[in-house]
């Protein structure tokens, strides 16, 4: 079986078992991108409606404690998908841009979720069903477009972390579709090294993917120029200048990244200094008794922490998922020189850092901003964010493959890969019912 149709085989009845699993509004900020979603097609300012989500939240399914289940109140659970709505003064008002396009497979969903029957709880599943749907299609496709990696974009597509994102209302979905598009689009520029008006075409419609997600999605871009490639047809003109660049690569690379060290430092002038941000993120990264999440945030966190971070995979199953990853990486082959498995493998720490800083600034400093030196920590980030960037790893491996020659029987890496994803989802299937449903 090919692996993009094993990929469907196995996505289908596991993106539906977490759906079930996880109750509407118990996957982080669910609530928040319903609104965002039911925003493209309708004035949520303007509709008290909308309470109803805080409502069913905080009433509904209570689960302030992680050492204790949540306590699920299934009459209202039942009145929440049983009791019609009346939306007589919530009229039709279509509203999309370009950011707004990640929640809109939620919105398709949710509009005919209230066509089909205008209960909060239908229209929520509904949107779910949609956006699930639009996962499991995109992630087939992309698979299928891949040169190389096919394996492990299976495999971390079925992590129990995007099971339970992609059976969501969360636009964590299309966020990543878009940076596995990227992917394929970058392994397999390395696979042919042409650059194509095709490809050109192509690079200015993931641009904008990539955007409409998040905007840091953008930093995978530069990238592109760390690998040997020729460009064909009208953008042929363009050899002798990348011949150029490519002969003093690394002192473009050095001086682009002192040029930004030294325009970060000016900026941090006015947050604290420089002195004080190093300290921030070394609590963050290195210090557990100051991050009580760090542990979450960099190992399960990427794997499997479930609901509102209130309970998560065994960490020995996560060590087992990474050995099995990295197995995977070792048994597919790429011809990458040694800057393009060195630069691909350098995008995923870069991620981490780049997102931890941007949610420093975009949410640590909002909830204190006349007091900067009253944070200690980052706060806002979770492991879900960094998940999608695994993928960029494997080029490395194929590096060291070629160097020290490993060989694995490509059917069974694929037949481990099964096992230990049948393995992950019936653990979460364990530990999410206990938690919710027992």
């Amino acid at each position: 079986m090919k692996i993009e149709k094993l990929f469907l085989f196995l996505a289908v009845p596991c993106v539906a078992l977490f759906m079930f699993l996880v109750p509407v509004t118990q996957v982080p900020d669910e609530t928040t991108h319903a609104i965002l979603a039911w925003n493209i097609t309708h004035d949520a300012a303007k509709e008290d409606s909308l309470q109803w989500l805080a409502h069913h939240q905080g009433e509904v399914i209570t689960n302030s404690s992680p050492e204790a289940p949540a306590v699920l109140n299934k009459e209202k659970l039942n009145r929440f998908f049983t009791k019609k709505q009346d939306f007589s003064s919530a009229p039709f008002k279509l509203s999309v841009s370009i950011k707004s396009l990640a929640h809109l497979p939620q919105a398709i969903g949710m509009l005919i979720g209230r066509a089909i029957y205008p209960s909060y709880g239908v229209i929520m599943l509904v949107g779910r069903i949609v956006n699930a749907l639009v996962y499991i299609i995109g992630m087939y496709f992309v698979i299928k477009a891949a040169k190389y990696g096919k394996l492990a974009l299976m495999f971390i597509s079925l992590l129990p972390m995007m099971l339970q994102q992609a059976a969501s209302l969360s636009y964590d979905v299309l966020n990543y579709v878009s940076i596995a598009c990227f992917f394929v689009f970058f392994v397999n520029l390395i696979k042919e090294r042409t650059f194509t008006n095709k490809k050109f075409l192509q690079l200015i419609l993931l641009t904008l993917f990539l955007y409409s997600t998040k905007t840091n999605n953008l930093l995978l871009l530069p990238f592109l120029v760390m690998i040997d490639f020729e460009f064909e047809g009208f953008l042929k003109v363009l050899n002798p200048a990348y011949n150029f660049f490519k002969k003093y690569r690394w002192y473009f690379v050095t001086g682009a990244v002192c040029f930004g060290i030294v325009a970060f430092y000016f900026f941090l002038k006015g947050w604290g200094g420089t002195q004080h941000f190093i300290w921030v993120m070394f609590n963050t990264f290195f210090l557990q008794q100051e991050n009580v999440n760090l542990n979450g945030l960099l190992t399960i966190g990427i794997f499997g922490e479930f609901g509102w971070l209130t309970t998560q995979l065994p960490l020995w199953l996560v060590f087992v998922d990474i050995v099995v990853l990295i197995l995977i990486y070792l048994s597919e082959y790429l011809p990458v020189t040694k800057t393009e498995g060195i630069s691909s493998a350098l995008i995923f720490p870069l991620q981490v850092l780049a997102i931890v800083v941007g949610m420093y600034f975009a949410w640590t400093l909002r909830s204190n901003p006349d007091n900067v030196s009253a944070n200690r920590i980052a706060h806002g980030e979770q492991g879900r964010y960094f998940t999608p960037f695994l993928i960029y790893l494997a080029p490395l491996f194929s590096l060291c493959q070629s160097k020290l020659r490993f060989e694995f029987s490509q059917k069974s890496i694929i037949k481990l890969s099964t096992i230990i994803i049948l393995i992950n989802v019936s653990v979460s299937f364990a530990v999410l019912w206990a938690y919710y449903w027992v």
